[in-house]
């Protein structure tokens, strides 16, 4: 299990990226597309960064838990957040790949409904993270 500092650490991280999320969505609102992708991507990557460097081995650490015992409420929470994160990381990945930098809408505009569903996925990623993070740290 990563250190108290690096869990802690990690959470700011998250808020952080999850700022990131909603201000993207106030410049998509008021239709200054560059800064909304260009928010998006750095979101994405720093969230990219985390998976990598944190959650991940967070997760291998349980992976005896979720064998051994599948029905605990930390291994469901834990098991839900992994594949809404991976799920809504990659569809990020692939709508700002699609995407490239840029000017024009034309080439995001066909992603809309992969965007929302992204969008939708990013925020139960996001709410379960929040609480496995209260079932492993504050219980």
């Amino acid at each position: 299990m990563p250190s108290s500092y690096v869990v802690q650490a990690n959470l700011a991280f998250q808020i952080i990226i999850l700022s990131l999320l909603l201000a993207s969505l106030i410049f998509k609102k008021r239709r200054i597309y560059l800064l909304h992708g260009s928010i998006m991507l750095i979101a994405t990557s720093l969230n990219a960064f985390s998976i990598m460097l944190v959650m991940w081995p967070s997760f291998l650490n349980l992976t005896s838990l979720v064998v051994d015992n599948p029905l605990n409420p930390v291994s469901v929470v834990a098991v839900t957040h992994g594949i809404l994160g991976a799920v809504a990381e990659i569809l990020a990945i692939s709508v700002l790949t699609s995407w490239r930098l840029r000017r024009s809408t034309r080439y995001c505009a066909r992603k809309r409904t992969t965007m929302r569903a992204t969008l939708m996925l990013w925020l139960m990623a996001a709410f379960s993270g929040f609480l496995l993070y209260g079932f492993l740290y504050m219980v």
